[in-house]
Order: structure tokens, then sequence, then C-alpha cells
């Protein structure tokens, strides 16, 4: 004896009697089908998010004292791969996971980087997987307070600024000249050293 075939369901056996959906009901079923596919996006591929804290100026959040914030587009797919020095990273603190912070990437894996106090030595060799991360203000709290930070806390590169409209426009990708001075990058040592 066969088992009972399921019965249709109440949309699947009116759509075959002809019956029309009402607009408000089949644009829900559009809004909703989409639904997984936005929330995949902004989770994995590009978001945007406000901007607080002064650690970042005058890149971000000039015009804080007038009350302005700064809304910044943020590339999270493959954020971790192909770091460049002077790029601006989102990451997990590694002093506590629950805050985010945001910093320019300004030492690559091998790079020697002449620190800043309140860093205990003078200079640092950045360790394997790791960046050294500062903010463009001088009184940031950075890899300088507790060191290089393991690539897998970045979380998002951010690419450009949103809002204000007057201020709209890819973010500077390049380190302050003050940056420079401090890093010797891991290719140019290798050069000196087995370049005589």
């Amino acid at each position: 004896m066969a088992a009972p075939s399921p019965s249709p369901s109440r949309w699947a056996t009116l759509l075959r009697q002809g019956v029309q959906l009402p607009l408000a009901v089949k644009v829900s079923i559009g809004v909703l089908s989409w639904l997984p596919v936005a929330i995949f996006f902004f989770d994995n591929v590009y978001h945007v998010s406000w901007v607080s804290g002064r650690s970042m100026y005058p890149t971000f959040l000039p015009d804080s004292n007038a009350g302005m914030r700064d809304l910044i587009l943020l590339k999270k797919w493959n954020a971790k791969k192909d770091l460049k020095r002077g790029e601006v990273v989102v990451y997990r603190s590694p002093v506590n996971p629950e805050v985010t912070a945001i910093k320019r990437v300004v030492g690559l894996e091998g790079d020697i980087v002449l620190t800043k106090k309140p860093f205990p030595v003078d200079e640092v060799v950045v360790p394997r997987n790791h960046v050294w991360v500062e903010g463009d203000d001088i009184h940031s709290h950075d890899s300088n307070h507790f060191g290089a930070i393991s690539a897998h806390l970045i979380q998002a590169k951010v690419t450009h600024i949103v809002w204000p409209f007057s201020r709209q426009g890819a973010v500077e990708k390049s380190l302050p000249l003050s940056a420079q001075r401090r890093v010797i990058p891991a290719e140019r040592r290798i050069v000196t050293v087995f370049g005589g």
C-alpha cells in the first residue's frame, strides 16, 4: 500500500487555480527571498560603519567639534590578504576582543619598526602573520602600547568615506612621512643583507 501524498500548500493550490496574489504579498515574497543574499553581502563583502574616537584624526572626524561624524565603507571580503603599508584597517582589539578599532598598517611581516613611547624597546621586527598598526593621531592607543597584532584580527579594510559628502572619496593609503622614516621594509632588509 502506497503512502498518502502530502497535501499541497494553500499558496500552491491558489496559484494552480490561477488566483492572483495581492501586490503586497508579491513584494513581500520578493524582498524576503533576497534577505539572505543581503545579509551575506553585508556580513562578508562590504559594510558601512560610523567612525568614533579620535585615533585616526585628521583622516577621520576632522569636523567632530562641529558634531560631524564620518561614515565609511568597509571591504570585508579577503580583508587579511595582500595587506599593504598605509592601508587603514578595522580589527578586533588584542586587549579587549569586544572592541573593534581602526588604525593604519605601518609595518608588515618582517619589517623593522622604530617604535614610539611607551613601547619598551626601540625597535621591533614584525613577526610572521602580524602587522604593526598605528593611529594618525599622536595620542592613539595602538601597537606602540600592545605590540604587533595578528593579521587574523583584521576584519575589514577601509576603502572610502561615504559621509559627509564634502569629504566623500577614497581613503588615503600612503604612510605619513613620519611613519615612513620609522619603517625598514623587509624587502629592503633582504637586499641589504644579501646585496652587501
